[in-house]
């Protein structure tokens, strides 16, 4: 009877210690998730502060001519190209070492023929800009993307390269001249990728960006005219 009574006791302390044990684990598993969500959403608001006051900054400094050029002297003002659109000029992509290196396969090489890619600064002042692009892409037939709209679980860079290589075209927002889209928008021209260049500002065109095609556009409704014309010449 002593013996059970102990069983008993030693049984009913180990399954105390075990259920101790676990809930220790998981209040520090739940306190590490916090502590991650907490982090992220920090860096997410300063990303967003700085992108604000860059953007900021980049709109004093082109309120007059003269600060404009003294800022981008690259830049060469009225100097756009008028040739014809070459959006149906889709010739397979050369697999470069480059591309094989980023985790692209052969069978990315195929376009898609639907699909294209958005180059945008993921910021909320050019949110309307990509909606009115990406709404016209969708009435026209055709599926958009940006690089933040799918959820990667590695490196997002090749994911989005890939978005790149597959589509039939490349639209790209330049206003604010934001790094990421400029670094994109290289490879994709390096790439010989059909690019479309957009613009609210006919004079903030950098002469090293040039395109052999680009909309200057006035309002959203100008934008959303431009680009459907655009995508039409897709279809013809």
């Amino acid at each position: 009877m002593e013996i059970s009574s102990q069983t008993i006791i030693i049984t009913a302390i180990i399954s105390i210690s075990i259920s101790i044990i676990a809930f220790l684990l998981y209040s520090r598993l739940k306190k590490s998730r916090y502590d991650q969500e907490n982090n992220k959403a920090l860096l997410e608001s300063i990303r967003y502060s700085l992108e604000e006051k860059m953007y900021g900054i980049n709109d004093r400094l082109i309120q007059s001519e003269e600060r404009w050029r003294d800022v981008n002297h690259l830049l060469i003002k009225n100097e756009y190209p008028e040739r014809e659109s070459p959006l149906n000029d889709n010739n397979r992509i050369y697999y470069s070492n480059f591309l094989k290196e980023n985790g692209i396969e052969q069978n990315d090489l195929i376009i898609d023929n639907k699909l294209i890619f958005i180059l945008t600064p993921f910021h909320d002042k050019y949110y309307e800009d990509y909606k009115v692009i990406k709404d016209v892409c969708a009435q026209n037939g055709f599926k958009s993307f940006r690089g933040d709209e799918n959820y990667f679980k590695s490196d997002i860079f090749p994911e989005m390269l890939k978005l790149i290589v597959k589509s039939s075209l490349i639209i790209a927002n330049i206003n604010g001249r934001n790094p990421n889209v400029l670094y994109e928008l290289g490879i994709a021209q390096a790439l010989d990728k059909p690019v479309l260049l957009i613009s609210k500002e006919p004079d903030n065109l950098p002469i090293d960006i040039k395109s052999k095609r680009f909309l200057i556009y006035s309002s959203y409704a100008d934008l959303q005219e431009k680009i459907r014309a655009e995508l039409f010449n897709l279809t013809k």
